[in-house]
């Protein structure tokens, strides 16, 4: 067990800029899929594709991947995406969720990364030109929450890795979900990317890293390796975004 309380804002704020978005800190609220028109969570019998949710709004997968078109993945993980950015605002909103709710939540995450597994599976590690950017970035939300299955995890990061190399992914992809699997394992970060929020005595909430990072002297040299800005910048666009919207953007649920 490790606790989700990594900044909701660090995903969010690569993948809209990842994804050719506009959205970056001075329009966090959009990252975080607050805007207007914002899909609500699945309802009850509901049905996306070969997906239908439970009275829990648990996702419950009905058609073998195998007989999926390529759009018809690409909206199951759009799907999936969008209940997880419900997630990040129910479980980031600075009050307590009983029990019930947190088992709820992991029930979501595993339910997704099984589909993802099979997904990956039929067609491998799903990219932009198969599914669309919005549906590959849904992907790897699934994985960076997949905690509970490390095995998952590391065979995503090893293809992740193989598309980085080919030019067909974004390098920042593969340093975000490195450190995540680090988290998950409780070894020291690479590329700095996974933080979190203290409140100290003074009062005053300081981002600090979620675990230590490794060899932090020559940290900014391998974030520029892999296209990410210096870690102090970094850091003053996470304390900016944590102003912004007033402690309620980081998680504090704990997950697999």
């Amino acid at each position: 067990m490790t606790t989700r309380h990594i900044a909701a804002a660090v995903s969010a704020a690569f993948l809209a800029a990842l994804g050719g978005c506009a959205s970056g800190p001075s329009s966090f609220a959009n990252a975080r899929g607050e805007q207007s028109g914002a899909r609500s969570a699945p309802l009850a019998g509901e049905v996306v594709v070969g997906v239908a949710y439970d009275d829990r709004g648990i996702p419950r997968y009905q058609a073998p991947v195998q007989k999926l078109t390529l759009d018809d993945i690409a909206a199951e993980l759009l799907a999936m995406r969008e209940l997880d950015q419900e997630l990040v605002r129910e479980t980031t909103g600075g009050f307590f969720l009983d029990p019930a709710e947190v088992a709820r939540i992991r029930e979501i995450d595993r339910a997704h990364a099984a589909r993802l597994a099979q997904i990956v599976d039929h067609i491998g590690w799903p990219t932009r030109e198969q599914v669309g950017v919005e549906a590959a970035q849904g992907a790897f939300v699934v994985v960076q929450h997949a905690g509970h299955d490390p095995e998952l995890q590391n065979r995503c990061l090893a293809l992740m890795v193989d598309q980085v190399e080919a030019g067909r992914l974004p390098a920042p992809y593969v340093a975000l979900l490195t450190d995540r699997v680090r988290l998950f394992a409780d070894k020291p970060q690479v590329f700095g990317t996974q933080m979190t929020f203290e409140t100290g005595a003074d009062g005053v909430a300081r981002c600090v890293p979620a675990v230590t990072i490794e060899d932090p002297a020559n940290l900014d040299a391998r974030r520029d390796l892999m296209g990410l800005p210096p870690h102090t910048n970094f850091v003053a666009q996470l304390e900016q975004a944590y102003q912004t919207q007033h402690g309620g953007a980081f998680a504090s649920v704990l997950v697999e």
